[in-house]
């Protein structure tokens, strides 16, 4: 239950918070615990469509498409974050941001087309009034193109939610504290980004069982991950796993194979590279 102060979402009074400032330190933090546990919840409605933005993306990028998250002011950061944790390395999941034109219509359009959008790629905004013109602009030209577009918005009667074929709008309620920024739409937002970041990279052969086996060598911390994920995925020796990842120029994914197949490193990214990346479908393949 939320008190309106005026007609903007972000400002409604939430009922059961209004001594919230007379509270304890203690007490305070379990009410703000206690209203951000329903955050889960309100997204449990949205699982299947959740879903479908996983699948969609994962088809789009088995085509040679790209996933391309929009957003503008925090919701622009997010995406960038996002997609920055995707996977390290050159990956066809791209963040495009409004920067300073949020305002700007013209330049959603504008940014859109730098970055050479099309009907291959898809779209998938985070907006939280769904009415930003410049995000707007970039969902109303990848919509044009007829390229597959979702939105994850708090209102499901915006101008964004109405260029959208999959529309992810849970009720979230009114914040705890009035006012100051959209706490509850972050977290949920960063929640279902998650989800379909992970997801992805699950459909898209980047996770055998439930490890990131797509890791670059791009710096001795990363090496060293390396070798953990080819240990624990192959529960071989340090000293095993280091050899393979050598013999195969240190692709993750390839030194994995060969120590639960013993192939030979051409052999293994052959066999790979026919499965399309997938370790496991390639495990059922190997001689």
């Amino acid at each position: 239950m939320s008190i309106m102060l005026t007609g903007s979402v972000k400002e409604r009074r939430h009922a059961s918070t209004m001594n919230i400032d007379r509270l304890s330190t203690l007490d305070m933090l379990n009410v703000i615990h206690q209203d951000d546990a329903l955050i889960s919840e309100a997204i449990t409605p949205f699982l299947t469509t959740i879903a479908r933005v996983v699948d969609s993306a994962a088809a789009t990028l088995s085509h040679g498409g790209r996933l391309v998250l929009v957003g503008a002011g925090p919701s622009g950061c997010l995406v960038s974050q996002v997609a920055q944790e995707y996977a390290p390395g050159k990956t066809p999941v791209i963040a495009i941001t409004a920067g300073d034109d949020t305002a700007s219509y013209e330049r959603g359009v504008i940014d859109l087309q730098a970055h050479k959008f099309t009907e291959q790629d898809m779209m998938l905004a985070v907006t939280v009034s769904g009415k930003t013109p410049w995000v707007w602009g970039a969902m109303r030209h990848a919509w044009s193109l007829g390229a597959t577009v979702a939105v994850i918005t708090d209102d499901t009667q915006s101008e964004a939610a109405q260029l959208a074929s999959m529309v992810i709008a849970p009720e979230l309620g009114a914040d705890v504290v009035a006012g100051h920024i959209n706490t509850k739409a972050g977290i949920a937002h960063k929640m279902i980004l998650s989800m379909v970041s992970t997801g992805l990279a699950i459909r898209t052969g980047r996770v055998y069982s439930n490890l990131r086996v797509d890791l670059q060598a791009s710096s001795i911390k990363w090496t060293e991950r390396q070798i953990a994920i080819v240990m624990e995925a192959g529960g071989c020796t340090r000293a095993v796993a280091k050899c393979a990842l050598e013999s195969c120029n240190h692709h993750c994914k390839t030194a994995v194979l060969m120590v639960l197949t013993g192939l030979e490193a051409w052999q293994a990214h052959e066999l790979l590279t026919q499965n399309n990346g997938f370790i496991r479908v390639a495990l059922q393949e190997a001689p």
